[in-house]
């Protein structure tokens, strides 16, 4: 059988993700991508409390559910994203109180992940509660007296067993590191269920060359000496067409260059899993389209990024054979 990132990924006991749009599971070519090529999928969008619970009336798990029985069809793992996250509040929830609001948000993160207890074992419960300059980032969710210490409890209490991550970008840089550092140290010490801390790396092509040489491998090991696992959790490498004129097979070259460099690091820093968000160029958002980020190009067919991580997990599978 032909060797896929999945296969030699779950050789080496590593998860390759890959953060999906459920709705194009319709369209046959990307969801045989989905299925063929990642041992671990996310929803980028579906999960989130405002598609979830859109009027204080209504439950919608209908696409959920669907990421799910797609999942466990094509023996995949999932991680949930995400419980608790600035940017994702329904309408109805912005004019509640902090008692209310503290009712509703339990009630979504104990509804979602006892529902798929057993099936989803990972989730990022928390997303960027840190701004850039290492303090607490405004959100609605802070009208919550403690509320980040107060999800994970909630998400351990619904799956005692689950992985239960924090979420952030620009986790290697000083102020984000030092500001992560200092929670993870106070949840534990205070006895909260926190598992694990998730990194995300949206960036152009050349930064995530000089992130990846410079900090990322001491990143990630830097966090596992605070206790944590290490998920990179959204990787996306843009050739930026304002700023990279280079002809495309060049830029195809540097971008595979990027993933195998990131590659190389989560597994040197001792990552448990790396996810491509959104891995498919065709389903980028318009904005973003030109920077052609994805493993697979407009004709869904696999670009020079994908051999790369091919060539990185195929060398750290004959080192462990």
């Amino acid at each position: 059988m032909t060797a896929t990132l999945r296969s030699l990924a779950t050789d080496i006991g590593f998860q390759i993700g890959g953060a999906l749009n459920i709705s194009c599971l319709d369209i046959p070519e990307y969801e045989a991508i989905a299925a063929h090529h990642f041992n671990l999928l996310v929803s980028m969008g579906d999960f989130k409390i405002h598609n979830v619970r859109p009027t204080p009336n209504d439950w919608n798990f209908d696409k959920t559910d669907r990421l799910m029985a797609f999942a466990k069809a094509h023996n995949q793992a999932v991680r949930g994203h995400t419980l608790c996250w600035h940017l994702a509040c329904s309408d109805w929830m912005k004019t509640l109180d902090g008692p209310e609001l503290e009712r509703v948000l339990r009630e979504f993160i104990k509804e979602m992940v006892g529902r798929y207890r057993g099936k989803v074992g990972t989730w990022d419960v928390i997303n960027e509660a840190i701004n850039d300059h290492g303090r607490p980032r405004p959100s609605i969710w802070k009208k919550i007296d403690n509320f980040i210490p107060k999800c994970f409890q909630w998400a351990h209490e619904a799956n005692p067993d689950a992985e239960l991550l924090y979420l952030d970008y620009r986790v290697h840089t000083v102020g984000r590191w030092k500001a992560i550092a200092k929670m993870v140290r106070e949840l534990k010490s205070a006895g909260i269920p926190i598992h694990g801390v998730g990194m995300q790396l949206h960036h152009d092509v050349m930064r995530s060359l000089a992130i990846s040489t410079l900090r990322l491998e001491g990143a990630i090991r830097d966090l596992r000496a605070l206790g944590m696992n290490v998920h990179l959790c959204e990787i996306t490498v843009g050739l930026n067409p304002n700023a990279q004129v280079l002809p495309r097979a060049m830029g195809y070259q540097l971008h595979a260059r990027a993933y195998r460099q990131i590659a190389q690091a989560a597994l040197a820093g001792g990552a448990t899993s790396m996810t491509i968000w959104n891995p498919y160029d065709k389903h980028i958002k318009h904005v973003l389209r030109e920077a052609v980020p994805g493993l697979f190009d407009e004709a869904y067919q696999p670009k020079p990024a994908y051999q790369a991580l091919m060539d990185v997990l195929s060398q750290r599978s004959a080192l462990v054979a």
